[in-house]
């Protein structure tokens, strides 16, 4: 057949299953290491008050560290990030070619004690100021992160102005940067380089330019939204963030979904480019640009052993101590970040909704929310945080702490939101739209009490986890109360099943799995052969189907 429709018939793909290590050994040969390259680093480095000159080191935040802080458990990693601190850049000082041997120690043990058995190398690269804000306060958040949640309210926004335009420059400036970098950091050889999210859309054409020989590929970890959402901004835009993907050798999306809007959003605004739709290719420039999902997950071994830990066992304790205050209520749990794009505030309305028409379990439930303020200083979370503020009081009232209805905890600490749900009888992850959400599958690896779990539709994890779940329209409040009583009064058999499903979805589906289907495919362009990857079930449609949706 003609190229890139034929099979793998060399290398790795001879083997009917061929394993992580040898799909690293074909890429990398002996000695060889990914290249990551992202926004934030896995390790978030301080400045230590207490002793001038020394730093302090903690595992990094966010749904992306989260999701690969792992992956030097599974590949050879060296990872390329921008310095979001004094500390990084101290760090990123010391781990340059040219750092002190002595403080180059001191940072590779804190990196050891950060992420404990891991091979990672870590690289950060300074970006100056004006850029830095540009890039990533005015053009990434908010603004691409609200037009791929699908967030702006169009009468109003976005206005994409003078300001955003410089923003724009600066987004392009800050990607050239992150782009050398990772460069020179992938040393000798044919590197192969993960781009990770929206923050760098535009790298791969400057990584191509100075390493033509790379593989790349360049994973969104967030929605991709339908071609008329991109409309609303200029064709500069869309065409640069299009084209700057298409110089990768594969594009990574969450979901199959996200994967047909990509190809779609190509096909309308790149006038140059071929789409096969049906292949999940795009010819541009004398090149064939290969479009897969690859739903990310997460270590299971590495999050149970983490949920069995000191940190988390003592949360739970106390957890515990207050719900025996309480009388033993029955938990709903959620996990989040406190912005608009998780629904927090449908959540605690459809809460509200539910104790209205049934007040007798205002004292045998507890609504346990752990949520992290996030990004404040943007207008649009400020006033998000101030409603959910004013719910929440509404139905808590005056009364005593423990007797409240909900429950709320600081969603910085990673432990008090595991013990949560390790506790949890019902979890609520009801998002208006989200890339994958983590929560849902960490849910099912650490719970005891064998949760029923409520997934927005507008999740993708959905793609994958519908079938087991309840489903609910994100803005439903009416049926995200009906769900939040359907999950509380569900027979103890019929949760433990569902449970037992999800939990081996996930377990097969890990973040082993979604690295190694990259992988996979990564072996197969190289050798110039289809990338065996294919669609995966929806259990989102298959859900419905079966409900007679």
């Amino acid at each position: 057949g003609r190229e890139g429709d034929r099979v793998a018939t060399t290398g790795a793909d001879r083997r009917a299953a061929p394993t992580r290590a040898d799909l690293l050994d074909d890429l990398l040969g002996p000695g060889g290491r990914l290249v990551v390259v992202s926004n934030r680093g896995p390790v978030t480095f301080e400045r230590d008050d207490a002793a001038p000159g020394a730093l302090t080191a903690t595992r990094g935040s966010g749904g992306l560290v989260t999701a690969l802080g792992e992956l030097g458990r599974h590949a050879p990693v060296t990872w390329v990030a921008a310095a979001m601190t004094d500390g990084d850049r101290d760090a990123g000082a010391a781990l340059a070619p040219r750092g002190k041997a002595r403080t180059r120690r001191h940072v590779e043990t804190l990196i050891d004690e950060a992420l404990p058995g891991q091979d990672m190398d870590l690289r950060y690269e300074s970006i100056p100021p004006d850029v830095f804000d540009g890039y990533y306060g005015k053009l990434s958040n908010p603004f691409l992160w609200f037009v791929q949640h699908q967030m702006y309210a169009s009468v109003y926004g976005p206005n994409v102005d003078a300001e955003l335009m410089d923003a724009w420059r600066s987004y392009e400036a800050a990607n050239r940067l992150l782009a050398e970098a990772a460069a020179d950091a992938a040393g000798p050889g044919r590197p192969v380089v993960l781009l990770q999210d929206y923050h760098l859309y535009v790298a791969a054409a400057r990584i191509r330019e100075l390493r033509p020989d790379a593989t790349i590929l360049h994973f969104t970890h967030i929605p991709w939204p339908a071609a008329s959402q991109w409309q609303l901004i200029p064709q500069r835009i869309r065409r640069g963030i299009c084209e700057g993907l298409l110089a990768a050798d594969i594009v990574g999306l969450q979901t199959d979904r996200y994967a047909s809007h990509f190809l779609d959003t190509v096909a309308s605004f790149v006038a140059d480019a071929r789409v096969e739709a049906d292949s999940r290719n795009v010819r541009w420039r004398g090149r064939r640009v290969r479009v897969r999902s690859y739903p990310i997950s997460v270590d299971p071994d590495g999050l149970v052993a983490f949920a069995g830990s000191e940190a988390v066992t003592q949360q739970v304790e106390r957890f515990r101590e207050r719900l025996a205050r309480a009388g033993s209520p029955r938990v709903i749990v959620r996990a989040d970040r406190l912005e608009p794009s998780k629904n927090a505030l449908r959540g605690y309305l459809a809460f509200e909704a539910l104790l209205l028409r049934r007040p007798d379990l205002r004292a045998t439930v507890r609504f346990v929310a752990v949520q992290a303020a996030t990004r404040t200083d943007i207008a649009e979370y400020a006033a998000y945080g101030a409603a959910v503020r004013e719910v929440v009081a509404r139905i808590n009232g005056m009364g005593d702490p423990d007797e409240q209805p909900v429950w709320l905890y600081d969603g910085s600490d990673y432990a008090t939101a595991i013990a949560a749900l390790r506790l949890a009888d019902v979890v609520l992850v009801n998002p208006i739209v989200d890339g994958m959400n983590l929560v849902a599958k960490e849910a099912v690896l650490v719970a005891e009490r064998d949760p029923a779990l409520i997934l927005s539709e507008t999740a993708g994890a959905a793609e994958q986890m519908a079938s087991a779940t309840i489903t609910v329209a994100p803005a439903d409040v009416v049926g995200t109360a009906a769900a939040l009583e359907r999950g509380l009064e569900m027979p103890r058999d019929e949760r433990r099943r569902r449970v037992a499903d999800l939990r081996r979805s996930v377990r097969h589906e890990d973040l082993d799995w979604w690295l190694t289907r990259q992988l996979r495919d990564l072996v197969a362009v190289r050798a110039g052969v289809r990338p065996p990857s294919r669609r995966l079930r929806d259990a989102m449609r298959r859900g419905e189907r079966e409900a007679g949706g």
